[in-house]
């Protein structure tokens, strides 16, 4: 019974591919070695597992049990039970037992127990509960008529089925239908998987995808390293293996040396030596579901001896390696849906899982730009919350098969008696087509009210309430400022560490040496006069002066994985005698001043990597050291970028596709209108809806101020604002005039390089290089057919001077659609450059051609300066004829002066001298 409440009771969430943190492990220690890449079967769990002798793996609770307290999972079907085969990359599977229907867990044959040590007890803060079922939902009247959770689906979209009778509950008004999938009269609000069995999913993780990009090195003075694994809070954890490829050095000592394998502190398993062969695997450990919470840590101790006296844990015979092509196998069942507003973003979004967002996007009266605008909003928060993960948001008229969507659009009814909304209105109901899917509902009587319901989505989901529904009202924000965005680092004043990070995420314990990393983003046009570095102010707490050789010990900084400069660790003693005398009693933190180069630094996403080398103190043979460092980036560390000035020259379509840049200079882009076809395809729709999620993720902040317009008609655009042109060739229409001051030209299904004038013929066929150092690759003519590929143009607005537009073109949909994906592939986005970029396939090549335009102001004297610098060849022609101007002309000056002097006549000149 205890098991069975820990199946059930204990929630997770399944990073099932998380950008898992490998602790205390480096590329160059773990290089040596690889195993070779290939399937790891699953088998019997090894004997060399204290816990897996002839374990069969977790079977499923018994068929229809209840227990008080804890939900009980439905009933399965009648008929043969089938095994889960996982699927290999060499296609081969093995056949993993099927739950098997009797208590749990089913005890080893021959009476062995099932594990050499107790059940564990969850505390209660690492324990989820199975949720209880709530109250009747409530009936709240709007307009004197009431107001239902449950929303039919709009005309041509299959509707919910109810139950058949009237709900009848103690509490619950007479009448009153519960919404669709809602069942049981003791449990309104649950979903009733009556004849129904939960969704089980099985996932296949190697610990490449879950972040381990090198085999983990595990060493004498490193003994213990490790990875996270999530798991989604609406899953719990059936039944899960781990299979182990790896190897341990053949000199150590068979008795005394091992490697563990441990989940949230939880035995899971032990490798042992085998002096004749180091390569070991692959082994199979069944792992019980019980130990898996939410986020779960699996860690890998490693214990070695070399010899049975004294060792020197820095030897290099003390090592263990385990491959990221080891593999964890985790099979889940879904939670039973719990729809309240009050969980947003859950169950669409999950901080702890690393995988892409995906939430599909319904539009049952899908006609035109209607409702694309809120439609936006929404999808750049989702995009906000999801970050670096990336998202996508599929657009569609029907609810998808499977999952949970987002349905929105005007007058969708909301009660099963197809009444419309009263106003901005928000609600959730389960999915038409999976009861354990849930469809987050927005409408409204109007596009207006559509709008305000998306906004209160967007800035106040955490007031909502615990209610499945709610009527809004809309929300007064404040104009934003320039380079104001979320996202980005303030630039008007010194900014403390302890505003951008987490206290977690400036401290880290464990075996030395270690790091700490930290990420933050900058608008891309940052300038500084003569490239000056910007000034850095860290604090650090360490022992390394108290446990630690302090002669050797020093933080290295690095940029971006650049190196930029070390500090020694080792402390003044003199300086510390005399704090003690100061108030306040001597300081344990060590301050540096450093800098960071303007030339590392990356127009959005930048990391800065503090690593702590330090050893322990060489205590001599056979004497114990501790080899547990813990370091600390104080909090009052500061960034300073006070001394630069924004300023950009464009078109380059790598701040575009490294922040959104220019479009994000205001983080609600009310400076920015988007032209989409009259009539867009769904697909395109989708790729409309993936570009706000990358603007929100840009900024942090939703695109509440973005503007549509059509290609057919430009009349509304506004001429003050910035462009983003999305659309297929055969629908871009008027939009083309848009185009018209970059260096290209679309017509029809070729693009080729524009002349306008005789001089720009010269002036594409002479230029050789950008500041950047690329050289340009298209021709003087460029006439190139547009098949199955899509474009990337950057370029000056033809409306203002200093205002940008850039267009994602495709000849299909789906082109535009995989353009826009581009933005978020980390592999991608360094070939996004220069003014034009052309994708075919994987392909992508990029091009500079346009004349550039700045954005952004200068001082006078630094404009001055760069005018000079940049014609340094003519400014020493210059020079030269300034100075022969100057000799010749003061070479004749002195000769007329000379020549006048003579020709003077002076009064007493003609008398003689006197004797």
């Amino acid at each position: 019974m205890i098991r069975l409440a820990g199946i059930y009771g204990t929630a997770s969430a399944l990073v099932l591919s998380g950008v898992a943190v490998a602790q205390n492990v480096s590329p160059q220690e773990s290089a040596p070695y690889e195993t070779p890449e290939r399937a790891s079967a699953p088998l019997s769990p090894s004997d060399v597992s204290v816990n897996a002798r002839n374990q069969n793996p977790a079977a499923a609770p018994v068929a229809g049990a209840s227990v008080q307290g804890v939900f009980a999972p439905p009933v399965p079907p009648a008929g043969p039970a089938q095994a889960v085969t996982p699927v290999f990359p060499d296609g081969a599977g093995v056949p993993v037992p099927p739950p098997v229907a009797g208590s749990y867990p089913v005890a080893p044959a021959g009476g062995a127990p099932s594990s050499d040590l107790p059940p564990p007890s969850i505390p209660a803060s690492e324990t989820m509960q199975a949720p209880v079922a709530p109250p009747p939902p409530p009936q709240p009247v709007l307009g004197g008529q009431p107001f239902y959770t449950q929303a039919p689906g709009a005309p041509g979209i299959p509707a919910p089925a109810a139950p058949a009778a009237p709900y009848a509950a103690p509490g619950v008004p007479a009448g009153y239908m519960p919404p669709a999938g809602y069942a049981g009269a003791g449990q309104p609000g649950m979903v009733a998987p009556v004849g129904l069995t939960q969704p089980e999913t099985t996932r296949t993780l190697t610990l490449r995808a879950l972040g381990l990009t090198v085999p983990m090195t595990l060493r004498g003075f490193s003994p213990l390293q490790g990875l996270d694994i999530a798991i989604p809070s609406d899953e719990v954890v059936t039944r899960a293996q781990i299979i182990l490829d790896g190897a341990m050095s053949p000199s150590l000592l068979p008795e005394a040396s091992s490697l563990t394998v441990t989940l949230n502190e939880q035995y899971v398993g032990t490798v042992k030596v085998d002096p004749q062969n180091a390569h070991f695997g692959p082994l199979v450990f069944d792992i019980d579901p019980i130990f898996f919470t939410r986020l779960n840590h699996l860690n890998f101790q490693f214990a070695g001896e070399y010899r049975r006296d004294c060792n020197d844990q820095h030897n290099g015979v003390l090592w263990a390696r385990v491959s990221n092509l080891s593999k964890i196998i985790i099979t889940t069942i879904k939670l039973p849906p719990v729809r309240k507003l009050s969980r947003l973003p859950a169950p669409f979004f999950d901080e702890n899982v690393r995988d892409p967002l995906r939430v599909p996007f319904v539009f049952p009266h899908y006609s035109g730009q209607n409702n694309l605008k809120a439609a936006g909003i929404v999808a750049s928060w989702f995009g906000k919350l999801a970050d670096f993960r990336g998202a996508t948001f599929p657009a569609s008229i029907t609810f998808p098969a499977t999952g949970n969507a987002v349905e929105i659009g005007e007058n969708i009814p909301v009660d099963s008696n197809g009444s419309p909304p009263f106003g901005p209105t928000l609600f959730e109901m389960p999915n038409p087509n999976d009861r354990w899917g849930t469809i987050l509902v927005i409408t409204g009587r109007t596009p207006q009210d559509v709008e305000i319901a998306a906004r209160v989505l967007a800035f106040s989901s955490d007031t909502l309430g615990d209610v499945p529904a709610r009527v809004v009202g809309d929300i007064a924000l404040d104009p934003r400022k320039p380079y104001d965005a979320p996202a980005f680092v303030p630039t008007d004043r010194v900014v403390r560490f302890g505003e951008l990070f987490a206290a977690s995420a400036l401290q880290h314990q464990g075996g030395a040496p270690l790091g700490i990393d930290l990420l933050f983003r900058l608008p891309p046009d940052l300038f500084t006069w003569r490239q000056h570095a910007f000034p850095l102010k860290i604090q650090v707490r360490t022992p390394a002066a108290v446990a630690f050789d302090r002669e050797g010990a020093r933080l290295d900084l690095l940029l971006n994985s650049n190196y930029v400069q070390s500090f020694s660790l080792a402390s003044n003693q003199m300086w510390q005698r005399a704090e003690a005398y100061l108030p306040g009693g001597p300081s344990s933190a060590v301050a540096f001043n450093g800098s960071l180069p303007p030339w590392l630094l990356f127009g959005g996403r930048n990391q800065l990597s503090f690593n702590f080398n330090v050893l322990p103190i060489d205590r001599g043979a056979c004497r114990r050291v501790n080899d547990q460092f813990i370091a600390e980036v104080d909090a009052n560390s500061t960034f300073d970028f006070r001394k630069s000035y924004h300023f950009a020259r464009l078109p380059n379509l790598a701040y575009f596709a490294g922040a959104a840049f220019p479009f994000s200079r205001l983080a609600d882009y009310s400076q920015t209108a988007v032209v989409l076809p009259a009539q867009p395809d769904l697909v395109v729709t989708g790729a409309y809806l993936d570009l706000m999620g990358f603007f929100g993720a840009s900024t942090q902040y939703p695109v509440v101020g973005i503007d549509l317009a059509s290609t057919a008609n430009l009349a509304g655009l506004s001429q003050a604002k910035d462009i983003v042109v999305l659309s297929t060739l055969d629908q871009l229409g008027a939009a083309r005039g848009l185009l018209a001051r970059t260096a290209y030209d679309i017509n029809g299904q070729t693009i080729r390089l524009g002349q306008k004038t005789m001089l720009d013929g010269f002036w594409y066929l002479f230029q050789d290089k950008d500041d950047a150092g690329q050289h340009n690759n298209a021709q003087p003519v460029l006439n190139a057919p547009i098949a199955n590929a899509s474009l990337l143009i950057g370029g000056e607005s033809p409306y203002a001077a200093h205002r940008s537009v850039v267009a994602i073109l495709g000849d299909h949909p789906l082109q535009v659609q995989q353009m826009v994906a581009s933005l978020r592939d980390r592999e991608s986005i360094p070939a996004v450059q220069g003014d034009l970029v052309i994708k075919n396939a994987s392909s992508i090549t990029n091009y500079r051609n346009a004349h550039r335009y700045t954005l952004g102001t200068l001082p006078q004297w630094i404009r001055v300066e760069m005018v000079l610098e940049k014609y340094v060849l003519l400014l020493i022609i210059a020079s030269i004829l300034g100075t022969v101007l100057l000799v010749v002309g003061a070479a004749r000056w002195l000769r007329n002066r000379a020549r006048s002097r003579l020709r003077r006549n002076l009064p007493e000149e003609d008398k003689p001298l006197d004797s």
